[in-house]
């Protein structure tokens, strides 16, 4: 990518103005500010910072750098794969439907722009990105990194809402997140395929617990 003309392809897919709904989600920030466990700048940069490192860099971007692979090759059941895959590791049902939810959204802009995405199948986030990305012609890493930064960025618009965090520490946070993106992405590049998956026990705890909790602003 070396034009601002096709850089603006992935700009529109992780902008926050892409109605798939990802400001509705905290993906259990939430609950991790609620229970104390994230109660300011260093604790939600270390929440966030940790399962970007973890758990979005062995299973949403290898999984979405799969995606992108497989609709470029016409192969729709290794992008079924993997976007059952993805599905399978999101241990809790707001997380599942999150997941769901997003892809739908993303699919039917797809299709509102007249971009091709897999006939009568209903892909989750990770694997419409793929296909969003492989429509756009992004490359690779440009696809895996555009990715990260936008989880980053909801996660840490997340923080600033739910606790008495300012914009300036928000911004600090996205300064050193973006600092950690070259590693992040090589290494979920690196992941072999019978290595994808995630192992986030306190993110499924808080996830769980944030299903049941009475009053919340997300849904998950």
């Amino acid at each position: 990518m070396t034009t601002p003309t096709e850089q603006s392809r992935l700009w529109q897919l992780i902008s926050p103005l892409s109605p798939v709904g990802a400001y509705h989600h905290s993906q259990a920030l939430e609950q991790a500010v609620g229970t104390g466990w994230v109660e300011d700048e260093d604790s939600a940069l270390a929440w966030i910072n940790d399962l970007l490192g973890r758990s979005i860099a062995n299973l949403d971007l290898p999984v979405v750098a799969r995606a992108r692979t497989a609709w470029r090759g016409g192969d729709v059941s290794a992008l079924l794969h993997w976007d059952a895959l993805c599905r399978a590791c999101r241990e809790t049902s707001e997380l599942r439907d999150e997941e769901r939810n997003m892809g739908a959204a993303l699919v039917a802009l797809m299709g509102e722009l007249g971009e091709r995405s897999p006939d009568g199948h209903r892909l989750g986030y990770a694997a419409a990105f793929g296909v969003a990305a492989a429509n756009a012609a992004l490359g690779e890493r440009d696809t895996v990194g555009g990715y990260a930064w936008a989880w980053c960025e909801n996660q840490v618009a997340c923080a600033v809402k739910l606790t008495p965090l300012g914009h300036s520490a928000g911004q600090r946070m996205l300064r050193k997140l973006g600092a950690s993106l070259d590693g992040v992405v090589a290494h979920a590049l690196a992941v072999p395929d019978d290595e994808i998956g995630l192992a986030s026990p306190g993110l499924a705890i808080a996830s769980a617990q944030h299903e049941t909790r009475h009053t919340r602003l997300y849904r998950s």
